[in-house]
Formats: C-alpha cells, structure tokens, sequence
C-alpha cells in the first residue's frame, strides 16, 4: 500500500479543500475516450474527473474502481478524500476507518481522518489520531497540525499557536500549518502575524 496521494484544515473547512485537491488528484492520467470498463480504467477516469475539479464524479469512478478491487486501499482513500472534499464526511470517515482498520500506522489517513474530526468538531476523536502521529513519528509535524486545528477550535489559543509553530519548525514547507497559525492569530486580533503567515503561505504554495 503506498497511500501517497497528497500527504503534502481555527478554519479547517476552508483550508481542508485545498489539501483534499492533492490527495484526489496526485497521479493523475487522461481519461481515456472509451467507456471505463476495467479496475485501472476507473481509476484513471476518477484521477481525470478529479483533476477537472469533478469531486463528486470521481468518488463515483472510484466507486466503480472499488467494486472490481474491493482492497485497493489507495483507491479507497482517494475515494476518502474525494468525499470529503464534497462535503460528504461521513462517507470520508467511512473509507478511512476502512484504511486504517487495515493500516492502523498509515500517517496520511490517520491526518485527514483526524483533519475531518476537527471540522466535525469531534475534538476527542481529533486529539486521539493527532497524538497516534505525534507518538508514531515524532518528528512529523502532521500530528502537531492536527492538534494545533483541535485546540484552536477549542479557543485554546495558546496551546494551538505552540504545536502548529512546532508543525511549521518539522516541516516549514506545509503551508497549512501557516495558514492555521496565521487564523489562530486573527482570533487574537494579531493582525500583524496573522497576515505574514498567511502570505509566508502564498509564498510556498507558489513555491518560493
């Protein structure tokens, strides 16, 4: 299993979007011209769906893709992210519960599960999978992101700043981990700070 479809959302349901871009995209193929007929082809027509913006037509190809390949978990984690992307998160933790039934050290599902928990605001859930990162591979900041977007929903202002500028310390290239830093100093009224990690964001997304 290779799970590395986008491992790289306080406003997580705003920022959650352009992470889930990654996941339901990363390897996309043109679509072939003729109707999808095998597991490979429904998973190029979703990667193509997908790369058109088409979300909820590429849960639907992956679906189909599922069906001929029923543990194809990369498959059913894109499809994951897929759903959540559509706002569809029950479905989303559905496809993650199956993949991390299955891969209970995947780093990349226990962080969009654990991102999802935060927008359903399952704090307790949250905490739970941010600190199964956090105690599986320390120095990700995956984890401190996750639980960085728990405390911040939980107006733990202090405490979110701390992990998400750990998150930004492991891994100054997530953007996200600015982008969240920079919501949770707007709720402070930190102006200042706020605006500079969001364009210290702008900038990496740009790749400078």
């Amino acid at each position: 299993m290779k799970l590395g479809l986008g491992t790289s959302r306080v406003r997580l349901v705003g920022t959650v979007f352009i992470f889930l871009m990654g996941i339901v995209t990363a390897t996309a193929q043109p679509g072939s011209q003729a109707t999808p007929q095998t597991h490979d082809e429904f998973v190029a027509a979703g990667r193509a769906a997908a790369q058109k913006g088409d979300l909820a037509g590429a849960a639907k190809w992956y679906s189909k893709a599922i069906e001929k390949q029923p543990d194809d978990y990369d498959i059913i984690f894109a499809r994951g992210g897929a759903y959540a992307a559509t706002g569809k998160y029950d479905n989303a933790l559905k496809d993650l519960n199956v993949v991390i039934g299955r891969y209970p050290t995947s780093i990349a599902a226990l962080h969009l599960r654990g991102s999802l928990y935060n927008v359903k605001k399952d704090w307790k859930k949250a905490m739970a999978d941010a600190e199964a990162i956090i105690a599986l591979e320390p120095a990700n900041g995956l984890g401190y992101q996750v639980r960085g977007g728990t405390y911040a929903g939980q107006k733990k202002y202090a405490e979110a700043e701390a992990d998400l500028t750990k998150a930004i310390s492991l891994n100054p290239r997530d953007h996200l981990s600015y982008l969240y830093r920079g919501a949770v100093y707007e709720e402070q009224g930190m102006a200042g700070k706020s605006q500079a990690d969001k364009l210290k964001a702008e900038q990496i997304q740009r790749g400078q």
